[in-house]
């Protein structure tokens, strides 16, 4: 048993576990954003929200296919990131950064946990960015 405890202690396991959820994550919302079921459960959320100014710039559907593209570069890139921990990082920022926008839309529309289950994704984000970080640019 101690061979085991070990094992999992030295093992990245928690890391790879954390990377391969938030790239499932990623992948199928980021993907969603391309069909028209997202484009209007998306309606609501923006239009009510600080966020209303890309309907006047982009338009329903270009919006959400920006949304789709930025996710899919933050899951290519975390993924990439398994070997390449400078892309990693750029992974980790896109969550981190998608995960403030979205929990910055709690106080405009009351709670929602859809909307609220990003906090999750913050610390999942800092937790995969220091590990990237580390591994780009380890303190000498």
């Amino acid at each position: 048993m101690q061979i085991w405890r070990q094992k999992f202690q030295q093992s990245e396991i928690d890391i790879v576990v954390l990377r391969l959820s938030v790239i499932i994550l990623f992948f199928v919302f980021g993907n969603t954003k391309w069909f028209e079921f997202e484009v209007e459960g998306l309606k609501p959320i923006i239009a009510n929200s600080w966020l209303t100014f890309l309907y006047d710039l982009l338009g329903f559907h270009n919006t959400s296919y920006v949304l789709g593209v930025v996710e899919t570069i933050a899951y290519v890139s975390l993924a990439v990131g398994f070997s390449r921990p400078k892309i990693g990082l750029l992974g980790s920022f896109l969550v981190f950064a998608t995960a403030i926008v979205t929990v910055s839309l709690l106080p405009q529309l009351g709670f929602n946990g859809f909307i609220f289950k990003d906090i999750l994704l913050i610390g999942m984000a800092l937790v995969l960015f220091k590990y990237d970080l580390n591994r780009a640019y380890p303190i000498q």
